[in-house]
């Protein structure tokens, strides 16, 4: 998030939303290219040579209760709101141990590795309702006689196994499912969810500034779902431990835009109803899942360099020239962090832009999510950073926060230097004074509610500076290098860091690491 995600998933743009284009010290207090032409398209080319708690009992259902799968109805035929049951949004929801995640054990599920999700959804905006269908491909891991996806609110009508009708019930935001057979280690497998309802986002107390999940605002719908909030849209294995690739096709009244993660991979227009389909062929996890529904126009750019990523943004289409022009800062903030980090990681990258306040920025994979308050520099290049350190390599769990919000605040900060032409370390060493002066706590240890809170952001950044100095640029830079090359596309942690830390510079400088990230009191120096 911001210094999201949300987000989410980005801290920059969190903190931006409690601060606004903000200087360090405003942060602390609290807690050139020209624009391109606007054009419509109808697919993307890819790049170079292709492109709260529950109590009521769980309640069960079988197949023959229900329509068949794949038996959607359409948004038009659901009922109205207050007919459906009561969605649950508020976290935690059951007291199911989820993957044990340190922050959020109720989160994901164990059992089996999911490869992929198809998601297809119908959706009414004028009601915002959606009917839909979601298919998972996955791997078992263990000997599986049910097992559980996590879906929050909405109604199941049916949930097939491999084609056959499975039973399953709901308690919270747990769905768990009862194969026809029982699934055996090492077996593939594919479960079919039909669904459909109202999408409500969540109130989690990691992320106490804005509710997690889908959202409609103002003609808009769009998902903010760092770290929780997927779940309120799609049935999932909610953690960022499973990654997966995703195709995503959203169905809505012709005339308005459907985007999501990864590149567009058909545009076709029916009966009034448009059909957008999106794949992203990269793994990721399923907080950076999007959706954006609204009167946006999309502003192509093309190819950064031969075989380089396609850029395209997306901006209400009543935007003013200065927004276009502020996201005319992209290519160079690429080009910036390719210099120290390799080549950008996925086919495609570009901003959606609200036509509203937000107050956050999010790090969606390939398709940022901003509010028109943070189309700002130095916001877009945290968001941008993220792609590397907080997406294509996550965070194993959430109390790991630093590693992505620490790392993507140390690049933003070192962008906003050289675009400024000042001098970083002087910058550092201010950031140091204002760390000391506000007291900022240690970035590993926090609880819950200081998930987005200073520390992760910039005693994190601190944290990088202060190895920078010890070590020497040459060594650093191969640290950074080489910390995102091993976890590329998969997770990491602070152990893992460390790890290589003492391969590279030895125990002296994991000493100082360690006094930074865990040590209550800060370094008298960097």
């Amino acid at each position: 998030m911001l210094s999201r995600a949300l987000p989410i998933a980005t801290a920059v743009a969190l903190l931006a939303a409690a601060c606004g284009d903000t200087a360090v010290d405003e942060v602390l207090d609290t807690a050139p290219a020209t624009s391109a032409a606007v054009t419509t398209t109808t697919q993307d080319t890819a790049p170079a040579t292709t492109e709260p708690p529950t109590t009521s009992a769980p309640t069960t259902t079988t197949a023959a209760e229900e329509p068949e799968p794949g038996a959607t109805p359409a948004p038009e035929e659901l009922p109205a709101p207050e007919e459906l049951p009561a969605p649950t949004t508020t976290l935690p929801p059951t007291e199911a141990e989820g993957l044990g995640d340190s922050l959020y054990p109720f989160l994901g599920n164990g059992g089996y590795d999911v490869l992929h999700y198809e998601i297809d959804l119908d959706v009414n905006p004028a009601v915002n309702a959606i009917s839909a269908s979601t298919t998972i491909e996955a791997v078992a891991v263990e000997d599986l006689e049910t097992f559980n996806l996590d879906l929050s609110g909405l109604q199941v009508h049916s949930v097939a196994v491999d084609g056959s009708a499975a039973e399953f019930s709901r308690s919270g935001h747990e769905l768990s499912i009862q194969p026809a057979n029982s699934l055996t280690a090492s077996s593939a497998f594919t479960v079919n969810v039909v669904y459909s309802g109202f999408p409500e986002p969540l109130d989690d107390p990691g992320v106490p500034f804005f509710r997690s999940g889908w959202t409609q605002r103002e003609g808009v719908i769009f998902t903010a779902s760092e770290p929780s909030g997927s779940m309120t849209w799609f049935p999932s294995n909610n953690h960022p431990t499973d990654k997966a690739t995703f195709e995503i096709a959203i169905v809505v009244p012709e005339g308005l835009v459907a985007a999501s993660n990864g590149l567009l991979t058909s545009e076709t227009t029916t009966g009034g109803r448009t059909t957008f389909v999106w794949r992203m062929d990269d793994p990721m996890a399923t907080y950076l899942a999007a959706v954006y529904i609204g009167d946006f126009e999309r502003i192509d750019s093309g190819l950064l360099y031969e075989g380089g990523p396609l850029l395209r943004d997306y901006v209400p289409s009543d935007s003013p020239p200065e927004v276009v022009d502020a996201l005319a800062v992209t290519p160079d903030v690429i080009t910036f962090l390719e210099e120290m980090l390799g080549p950008y990681p996925f086919d495609v990258y570009g901003t959606m832009v609200m036509p509203f306040e937000l107050g956050f920025a999010l790090e969606n994979q390939t398709l940022s999510l901003h509010g028109n308050d943070t189309v700002i520099s130095w916001i877009i290049a945290h968001e941008v950073a993220h792609q590397w350190l907080g997406n294509s390599v996550a965070p194993d769990d959430w109390s790991e926060i630093w590693m992505n919000e620490g790392f993507a605040t140390y690049l933003h900060l070192m962008f906003q230097s050289a675009e400024a032409g000042t001098d970083f370390n002087d910058d550092m060493a201010n950031l140091h004074a204002q760390l000391v002066g506000a007291g900022i706590g240690p970035p590993r240890g926090i609880v819950l509610e200081d998930l987005f809170g200073p520390s992760v952001y910039y005693r994190g950044a601190a944290t990088l500076h202060a190895l920078r100095l010890h070590t020497g640029d040459e060594t650093f830079f191969e640290i950074l290098r080489t910390h995102y090359d091993r976890s590329a596309g998969g997770t990491t942690n602070t152990a893992e860091f460390l790890a290589l830390v003492d391969e590279m510079a030895g125990l002296d400088a994991v000493d100082l690491v360690e006094s930074w990230l865990y040590d209550e009191a800060i370094p008298d120096a960097l």
